[in-house]
């Protein structure tokens, strides 16, 4: 089975970054990708790698990135003691990279998208003005001394029913 879908229709999905490093590959030229804008044929192992077959388009971004943030910390997240935590530099990092799904470089997004993004911008700055006021465990090991937060503190943060 082959899927044939636009570059622009897989940023909207929140999956354009999965699709550059599984599936394309970082030495094409994603700018003219982008500005073509011309139908992409997927296999069917492809669209499961990229996610795209359990995904729906939603302007709500902001949705989109709790669950994102969710499913990171329910991932990334270790036992210490009686506490479950996870790395102060990995929240910062997640942060940080889920704008990597929307290359508004190369892509004018449409209104609603638009407010979508000023939305999560905003957001994004609200949390980590929340998560700069978290308690920070420091916690050393065979590998170093490193940052951490409780992760049911960082989900405490996630607001979503505010927006």
């Amino acid at each position: 089975m082959k899927i044939e879908i636009c570059p622009t229709e897989l940023i909207k999905l929140t999956i354009w970054d999965t699709y550059v490093y599984y599936v394309l590959g970082s030495d094409k030229n994603i700018e003219q990708i982008i500005k073509e804008d011309k139908p992409i044929q997927l296999s069917e192992r492809d669209a499961l790698v990229c996610g795209l077959l359990k995904v729906i388009e939603s302007d709500n971004l902001i949705h989109k990135f709790n669950d994102y943030m969710y499913h990171h910390l329910t991932v990334k997240s270790v036992k210490n003691g009686t506490d479950v935590v996870v790395r102060k530099k990995v929240i910062d990092l997640l942060v940080d990279k889920f704008f990597d799904k929307f290359p508004t470089k190369y892509w004018a997004p449409d209104v609603l998208y638009s407010k979508g993004l000023a939305e999560l911008q905003k957001y994004s700055i609200e949390l980590k003005q929340d998560l700069s006021k978290l308690v920070i465990t420091t916690i050393t090991d065979q590998t170093g001394t490193s940052e951490f937060y409780t992760s049911n503190a960082v989900k405490k943060c996630l607001s979503f029913h505010n927006y």
